[in-house]
């Protein structure tokens, strides 16, 4: 009966912690941030580093281990321990200075939002389920400009956009002896807004302001393969790959538009209409790579990620994108698993990723390259255990060359796995 009573008593704050979590994840994802003006293309800024190994230059594809959820390969789930409840939480805050030819500014911004929990459900079986960010849009941008025809008349041409894709998904993965095999099941959604207004620079005048908005709800479904590979007594590797199909999201497209008084704000619709029902085809997508343990105390990975987004269309057109790649490679060093000092049982970790974006403008590439490092920082609780990950992440993305954009930013992740022992068994003398 104690046992029952612990177990149950432990569960309930698990599941609190699980919700307060939840909630705040929940503000975070809904919320709509200023942010970079390339995510004005397609379904916004694709995240390029986020999950639990961002600090390793965000490779995925082999990592696997008793501490982390590694999310973005759903094979890995079988490397958690068999007697614990998962529970992770990661958010990044990202400041960035935007320059051109001419001008500078800079803004902050908080993005990939995740929680996600997992356990073993039986034997090699083992789950994950959560919410993560897929993608982000945010950017507001105002242009001064004369109205044709006049001489000293002005007026502001403000441009933004709000949204992102967001998913649910529910993971499961199984263990046939060193090959593992999962697949996550994912509930795609989000709204994607794009906005003009024209406001004359004139008291007592009207402008014009339109919202274009996409609406996604769908299922996408990622499969993840890794094999482990005993090399000595002292070396392990292990190989992996995940992957999606490509799948077309359904959707909606309506069109709004509004007459606006500049001194009082009261508008007049002058527009509201559904204009297609149809889809987003979200392109093939593979991510593929290796991890080297030695002794465990040190751990070498890398990623290769292709997904062929010149296929990318909205509603039957295509958006003339460009395939996208990146390359990631990190480092770790563990200095003693069980040692006396807590120096000694921090992980540190260096990585470095480079990106080339869908994204070409004047005949540009738009690439970004990136040093990331961090540390992991376990903190021991009786029945319980808690990993304090910090990462830190300085890159440029864009170029000032071909009158574009040139961002030089630096993020921080935090990210915090605790893993409460639901099922372990307790013996009383």
């Amino acid at each position: 009966m104690l046992n029952m009573n612990n177990a149950f008593f432990n569960m309930k704050k698990t599941l609190l912690l699980s919700l307060v979590f939840a909630l705040f994840s929940g503000s975070l994802l809904a919320q709509n941030n200023t942010g970079t003006p390339y995510s004005m293309y397609g379904i916004g800024l694709l995240q390029d580093n986020y999950g639990p190994y961002t600090a390793m230059g965000g490779v995925s594809a082999a990592m696997r281990d008793a501490t982390n959820i590694n999310f973005l390969n759903p094979a890995s789930y079988t490397a958690l321990d068999s007697n614990r409840f998962y529970i992770q939480f990661g958010i990044t805050g990202e400041f960035v200075n935007i320059s051109t030819h001419q001008e500078r500014t800079n803004y902050r911004v908080a993005q990939n939002a995740s929680l996600n929990m997992a356990l073993r459900l039986y034997k090699n079986l083992y789950s994950s389920f959560g919410f993560n960010q897929r993608s982000d849009i945010g950017y507001d941008l105002h242009y001064y400009k004369l109205i044709n025809g006049s001489e000293n008349e002005y007026y502001n041409q403000q441009v933004s956009g709000s949204g992102g894709l967001n998913d649910f998904y529910i993971g499961l993965a199984y263990k046939f002896g060193k090959f593992s095999v999962g697949l996550n099941t994912s509930l795609v959604f989000g709204n994607l807004e794009k906005r003009l207004s024209l406001v004359p620079v004139v008291m007592d005048s009207y402008y014009i302001s339109t919202q274009n908005k996409i609406s996604v709800h769908d299922v996408i479904f990622n499969l993840g393969l890794q094999y482990m590979f005993t090399l000595s007594s002292k070396s392990n590797l292990t190989l992996g790959a995940s992957m999606n199909f490509g799948s077309k999201l359904g959707g909606k497209r309506t069109f709004r538009a509004y007459k606006i008084n500049s001194s009082t704000s009261g508008q007049q619709t002058l527009d509201n209409e559904l204009l297609s029902r149809g889809y987003i085809t979200y392109p093939f997508r593979i991510v593929g790579g290796f991890s080297y343990d030695y002794k465990d105390k040190w751990n070498l990975a890398g990623d290769y990620t292709y997904q062929r987004m010149s296929q990318y269309e909205e509603f039957g057109e295509n958006q003339e994108f460009q395939d996208y790649h990146k390359g990631s490679l990190g480092v770790s060093l563990l200095p003693a698993r069980y040692g006396r000092y807590w120096w000694q049982r921090n992980k540190y970790i260096l990585g470095t990723y480079a990106v080339r974006s869908q994204i070409r403008l004047n005949h540009t590439n738009i690439n970004t390259y990136a040093l990331t490092l961090g540390t992991q920082i376990p903190v021991y609780i009786p029945n319980r255990e808690l990993l304090l990950g910090i990462a830190f992440d300085f890159g440029v993305r864009g170029t000032e060359a071909n009158g574009l954009i040139r961002e030089n930013f630096g993020k921080i992740r935090i990210n915090i796995a605790f893993k409460e022992g639901w099922f372990m068994k307790r013996k009383i003398d």
